[in-house]
């Protein structure tokens, strides 16, 4: 095993995110997730309500659980590459806040982990059907 210094690594990991950049943006994906999900949504809500769906938006396959680390993990394991949309079934977000948070009213949290950013995209507000 060779050895580097510090250094030498910073140096290589800035190469390495410069290289890789995701094929897609938070919005795409986005896009292409909700898309899948409304195609599915009539087949998996009755059965998995609350439980997470990870869906790999390229081959439109999708993985459910009730702990959305494990459906994420099924999901890297048979698409090691790919990046992931995630939901929870039934609802309009995968995680919620409890209390009043204002900074994330009406915005969507993302988690890039290969970046080590948190993006906060606004939504719209949807309208109540009451």
């Amino acid at each position: 095993m060779e050895e580097i210094t510090l250094e030498e690594g910073k140096k290589i990991l800035e190469k390495i995110k410069a290289v890789a950049r995701p094929k897609y943006s938070t919005t795409e994906l986005t896009r292409l997730g909700e898309s899948r999900y409304e195609q599915l949504k009539n087949e998996i809500e009755p059965k998995h309500k609350n439980e997470f769906i990870v869906i790999e938006v390229d081959s439109g396959d999708y993985f459910i659980s009730r702990d959305s680390v494990k459906a994420s993990l099924k999901a890297k394991k048979k698409y090691p590459e790919s990046i992931f949309y995630l939901a929870r079934i039934g609802y309009p977000s995968a995680f919620s806040i409890k209390g009043n948070v204002p900074l994330l009213v009406n915005k969507r949290l993302t988690i890039d982990y290969s970046k080590q950013i948190v993006r906060i995209q606004k939504v719209q507000k949807q309208k109540s059907t009451r």
